[in-house]
């Protein structure tokens, strides 16, 4: 009798003006290994503070889900870009960054989404990189992050 696996449950967090390649690369890795595997080992979902469709710096669009309540990810990826600098400050961001520092397996980010979870004061004497162009105005807004500039 063989045992069937319950599938990881991917988040991935966008907002307006996220850097599609943040997001589209991460979606990418993890749909890959699922096709032609029944059931898929991975569940992924696309969530953003304000659910339907959202542009990316680019212009192109991507529909996401509400961020959930109560977030239950196994992992959940943040996406960077421009947009950051409006995200890491919406309290609905903040609470699913606390919430899921506290029940994912992983919370991680991609380039600039690390200030968002700055932000969130989670990176607090923790090991980060983020964009290298970036690094001057992050290790002035955040002293307590261990940035590791390359």
């Amino acid at each position: 009798m063989s045992r069937t696996l319950k599938p990881r449950s991917i988040g991935v967090l966008i907002f307006d003006d996220f850097q599609l390649l943040d997001a589209a690369g991460p979606i990418g890795a993890f749909e890959m290994p699922m096709r032609g595997i029944k059931p898929p080992p991975y569940e992924l979902t696309i969530i953003a503070p304000s659910p339907g469709p959202v542009r990316s710096s680019s212009g192109a669009v991507m529909l996401a889900d509400p961020i959930p309540k109560q977030p239950k990810y196994d992992t959940l990826i943040i996406a960077g870009g421009w947009g950051t600098r409006t995200a890491m400050l919406d309290p609905k961001v903040q609470a699913l960054v606390r919430a899921a520092m506290k029940t994912s397996r992983r919370v991680c980010s991609v380039c600039s989404g690390a200030y968002i979870l700055a932000q969130a004061g989670v990176l607090d004497n923790r090991r980060a990189t983020t964009h290298w162009g970036r690094t001057p105005d992050f290790l002035k807004r955040y002293p307590d992050v261990k940035l590791e500039p390359d």
